[in-house]
């Protein structure tokens, strides 16, 4: 040890190193895992995307409890923070967030109404997903077309609209089936289901 501290000379380690070494022949320690590889992509700052890397499988199970929380500013600061993790492709986020939404009574109030605008918005990055349809048609379900909610009506039954036919026109006949709406809501999710002028399901 004196002589490697002292003069920075490792000669007297050659055959320690010549016994010890791994020579390609040996079967490799049981607890050595091969290095995983990230491409990072060109031109991509790379602190920023080992950020969201990490954002994207992150914990999140603290933000979506406060999302139940009764004071309404708390909830709305979760579901602010929730986005960015949804945003982000958090697939806990997601499931967390939908759960929260699918969990909600009928919109009541314009506040109702705009918080809902919120979780739709940043439900509208997964729209292919089923859940999500599920989630919108859920909310035709629950809540009754009426002036407090007819912005809400309008909104969703748009992205419904931008969401694959084959995907939302199950669900909403499923949905006329029953629940008695206005002629002109009927005529409108008839038409988002892609089956507009057949009277099948008045």
């Amino acid at each position: 040890m004196d002589e490697i501290f002292g003069s920075e000379d490792f000669a007297n380690c050659y055959e320690l190193y010549l016994q010890k070494r791994y020579n390609g022949e040996k079967e490799a320690c049981e607890q050595y895992n091969e290095p995983e590889i990230i491409e990072i992509p060109e031109g991509e700052d790379i602190s920023v995307y080992l950020q969201m890397e990490q954002m994207k499988y992150q914990n999140v199970d603290e933000i979506i409890r406060y999302l139940y929380d009764s004071n309404k500013k708390i909830m709305r600061n979760a579901i602010s923070a929730i986005s960015r993790y949804v945003y982000i492709g958090n697939e806990s986020a997601y499931k967390g967030l939908v759960k929260y939404y699918m969990s909600l009574g009928p919109a009541e109030t314009l506040e109702d109404v705009y918080i809902r605008k919120e979780i739709i918005e940043i439900l509208s990055s997964k729209e292919s997903e089923k859940s999500t349809i599920d989630a919108y048609v859920n909310e035709l379900a629950r809540t009754p077309s009426n002036n407090t909610t007819r912005q809400l009506y309008t909104e969703i039954l748009k992205r419904l609209s931008r969401c694959p036919c084959e995907m939302v026109q199950e669900p909403l006949l499923e949905l006329l089936r029953g629940i008695k709406y206005s002629y002109k809501i009927k005529n409108r999710i008839m038409e988002v289901a892609g089956v507009k002028g057949t009277n099948e399901y008045y």
